[in-house]
């Protein structure tokens, strides 16, 4: 006889979960290293305006006036990024907090089943032993 876990739909569902959340947290992570990514790009090229402004003490104010817009739009992109990157810090430390939680949902139906597997198989080999038992005493019967 096999032994049928009665509460099996119950532990997919938490597997599914878990995949989900395995799922989602890669999304965010990806999210958050493309952020960094963009973040260093600005870095660079905020430090090739600043190379030109070094440059153009030499130019005219139109000129340093126009690097000194650069300078100021590489510096609101950075800030909309650091927030940006600062949001989505905060959610793929939510989507690990909640990856964490179904992982061990899981783990907790899983080492159920387990246990229930382990009952099962217990009780099998009672009522395995029992059924012996009873024959070696039925044929100790007809002997006597």
């Amino acid at each position: 006889m096999k032994m049928k876990f009665t509460y099996q739909k119950v532990l997919d569902f938490k597997e599914k979960e878990k995949e989900i959340a395995q799922q989602k947290f890669g999304t965010s992570k990806l999210k958050q290293m493309e952020v960094e990514e963009e973040l260093e790009g600005l870095v660079l090229e905020k430090d090739k305006i600043f190379n030109q402004y070094n440059d153009t003490h030499r130019k005219s104010i139109w000129k340093i006036l126009e690097v000194q817009q650069e300078i100021d739009h590489v510096n609101l992109q950075m800030k909309k990024l650091e927030h940006k990157s600062k949001q989505i810090s905060h959610e793929v430390e939510e989507r690990h907090q909640v990856l964490i939680e179904r992982t061990q949902e899981a783990k907790i139906w899983n080492q159920w089943k387990t246990k229930s597997a382990a009952a099962f198989q217990k009780q099998m080999e009672r009522e395995e032993q029992a059924f012996l038992d009873e024959m070696a005493l039925l044929r100790n019967a007809r002997r006597m």
